[in-house]
């Protein structure tokens, strides 16, 4: 009569087990990781009917693309003149970050990831922010977003041929105009237009161009930090960096910290 030995069966159930694991992680692994990178815009669309006013209503139903990293949904488009980006952040604390920061939408037109033109936006004033959250304001929203968004005094740019480096006004000559709202879901919608002159394209040029769009802001390494983690003060909501001036705004830091990286796209214009 065969008598089975109880450590070789438990060693067999343990290696099943084992394999069974590793096969998970290798058929639900690659899944995982396409998820969390998101869905990342393939080329450009035509742009119609576009009205730079913070309401999504024309740009369809939702947003189709998603950076998951920092948690918004964006979209790009270009008509014969311009070129339009719209982005959408649900998670309040990632809202503040952009308050306190901006989203910086970027353009290299040598096709390369690296620096090119670049919007700020939106950026709270923090005096202006002050001052309309005071305790002495009788009129103080109840949401601090709100102050944050009575708060925004100017865009800023960088890196444009023919603008100056620092703030330009919301209503400026440059055709560089940008708006937020808070939508009836409570997201916060941003949308920027760039003249295609002021970055030296016409639809002629049919060259691949980089776009990178991101909230803007630093990785501190070891930190743990994230948007559960940055909650503190003004009811809950969360704005580790100072208001009214973006993170490595034409300054030099002697040791500069590893900046959060953002979506690139890279597609030539589209075409009507």
């Amino acid at each position: 009569m065969k008598v089975s030995n109880p450590h070789i069966m438990i060693k067999q159930m343990a290696l099943k087990v084992y394999f069974a694991g590793l096969l998970a992680v290798l058929l639900v692994g690659p899944a995982l990781a396409q998820r969390n990178k998101g869905v990342v815009q393939p080329s450009l669309d035509w742009a119609e009917g576009i009205t730079v006013d913070g309401r999504l209503n024309d740009w369809g139903d939702t947003l189709a693309y998603v950076h998951a990293t920092q948690d918004f949904s964006y979209h790009i488009k270009n008509n014969a003149e311009n070129l339009y980006v719209a982005i959408r952040v649900m998670d309040k604390d990632r809202q503040m970050q952009v308050f306190a920061q901006g989203l910086a939408f970027m353009i290299n037109n040598q096709g390369k990831k690296r620096d090119g033109p670049t919007v700020y936006f939106p950026v709270a004033d923090r005096l202006a922010f002050r001052s309309i959250m005071s305790a002495d304001n009788d009129d103080r929203p109840d949401d601090m977003r709100k102050g944050a968004l009575e708060a925004i005094r100017a865009i800023y740019v960088m890196r444009f041929d023919d603008v100056l480096d620092g703030q330009i006004s919301l209503d400026n000559t440059y055709g560089i105009a940008a708006k937020a709202t808070l939508d009836t879901a409570d997201a916060l919608c941003v949308e920027m237009v760039v003249p295609l002159d002021r970055l030296g394209l016409t639809l002629d040029n049919q060259d691949k161009l980089a776009f990178n769009i991101k909230i803007n802001g630093i990785m501190i390494p070891g930190s743990g930090s994230s948007p559960a983690t940055m909650r503190r003060g003004y009811g809950g909501y969360g704005y580790p960096y100072g208001y009214g001036y973006p993170y490595g705004y034409g300054r030099q830091m002697p040791s500069r910290p590893r900046e959060e990286p953002g979506v690139w796209v890279v597609s030539p214009l589209a075409i009507e």
